[in-house]
């Protein structure tokens, strides 16, 4: 009876040691599993901390590279606007190696891809900032684990009384610039109707002779020209309305000639790289108030855009941030000159000149134009009437570049 005693004696015991051995377990168990909650609530904070400052850091760089155009007082930004957000209880700090600058392209899909600079004070375009920060440059390398810090040690974490994480971020942010020429043909055919008839000249016009009429200015309302002067002003209309006011230039193309009193240009800009976009139409309406002689040479009217997007005579202009286009309208063959549009094209699209082409009238060489618009990364567009190139050049304005970003 007495051994009976004893044992449940020592039975009692042994179960109260393990309820009280199994109850440290799970509280120890408890307390870790709420320590590794904590810690990874932490670093989701830090997470998005660090996200909210790199995109303002790198926003402010975007920004003040567009407005300065200079790579180093971008990166000073960048610098700053990081110092003033706390990520970790301590401020982002950004090196020179975590800020990259370069040029962002649309793909196909509607995304865009960054290509970094390895020189940027050399480069004709730069229009993108790139930030890829982490935390290793804080004081002490890294954020501390605030909770149990040893539980995620086994996780990747470093060993010792406290573990550090250094999440990395990147950001992207593309200044939203654009510079555009557009080259219009001012030869003799641009006189003519719009029947798509060679040497049909509109109204009272018709039955004159060539000479006469060549050496007459071109129908106020019914002759080709007059269709481009009515579309370009709602092409001008239309990307003032371009929240990121857009700079425009316009040159003109045809041949030398003189006859008399009377000459034709080669090439020539007639208005210079700006924000005057009312005097756009304005200076194609003065050009009609004279007569349109010469032939075609599409070559002359490129080299005068190039030149004006990427050597304007005013160096403030000359905007590294900017996408370059240059909208090329022709109403017939190319009948002058010895230089190969399509080649010009192509040197011009290595330096990320885009070249986009109209083809208007029957007549046009519409084969050249496709030819330049692929060598220069652009679109070919055919116009018959007013209707059409009205409607092409509402595309064209619209359809510019208005979002770069990742």
């Amino acid at each position: 009876m007495f051994m009976q005693s004893q044992n449940r004696r020592i039975d009692r015991h042994v179960r109260r040691g393990s309820i009280v051995a199994l109850a440290v377990a799970m509280i120890v168990s408890m307390l870790a599993i709420s320590g590794y909650s904590i810690n990874l609530a932490y670093i989701e904070l830090v997470r998005s901390e660090q996200r909210l400052a790199t995109d303002a850091a790198v926003k402010a760089a975007g920004v003040v590279l567009g407005t300065s155009q200079s790579v180093d007082t971008a990166r000073a930004a960048a610098k700053a606007i990081g110092a003033k957000h706390q990520v970790a209880g301590a401020p982002l700090v950004l090196t020179d190696s975590m800020l990259e600058f370069g040029v962002s392209t649309p793909n196909s899909n509607g995304s865009y891809t960054f290509t970094r600079i390895d020189n940027p004070s050399t480069a004709t375009t730069i229009n993108a900032v790139r930030a890829v920060t982490n935390l290793n440059q804080r004081a002490g390398g890294g954020a501390s684990l605030v909770a149990f810090s040893g539980v995620l040690a086994q996780s990747g974490g470093a060993s010792g009384s406290i573990t550090k994480f250094s999440p990395t971020m990147s950001a992207i942010a593309t200044r939203i610039d654009i510079d555009l020429c557009l080259v219009v043909d001012r030869s003799a055919s641009m006189a003519w109707d719009l029947t798509n008839a060679s040497f049909s000249y509109p109204a009272e016009m018709n039955g004159k002779s060539p000479i006469q009429n060549y050496l007459t200015k071109p129908h106020a309302t019914l002759s080709r020209w007059a269709s481009l002067q009515r579309a370009v002003g709602i092409f001008t209309n239309v990307l003032s309305q371009n929240p990121f006011y857009p700079q425009v230039a316009l040159a003109s193309y045809a041949s030398e000639v003189e006859f008399g009193v009377y000459n034709s240009t080669l090439a020539s800009l007639d208005i210079p790289l700006g924000n005057n976009y009312s005097g756009i139409p304005a200076k194609i309406t003065a050009l009609g108030t004279q007569p349109l002689m010469g032939n075609t040479n599409v070559a002359a009217g490129l080299r005068v855009a190039i030149d004006e997007l990427l050597n304007p005579s005013n160096p403030a202009k000359k905007r590294v941030t900017s996408t370059k286009h240059i909208v090329l309208l022709c109403d017939g063959m190319m009948t002058a000159g010895s230089g190969d549009p399509v080649a010009i094209a192509a040197a011009a699209r290595a330096y990320n000149v885009r070249i986009s082409t109209i083809a208007f009238g029957a007549q046009a060489d519409v084969a050249l134009m496709q030819n330049i618009a692929t060598a220069g990364g652009g679109t070919a567009y055919v116009a018959i009437n007013e209707s059409q190139l009205t409607q092409v050049f509402r595309t064209i304005a619209a359809t510019l570049p208005s979002v770069l970003t990742e």
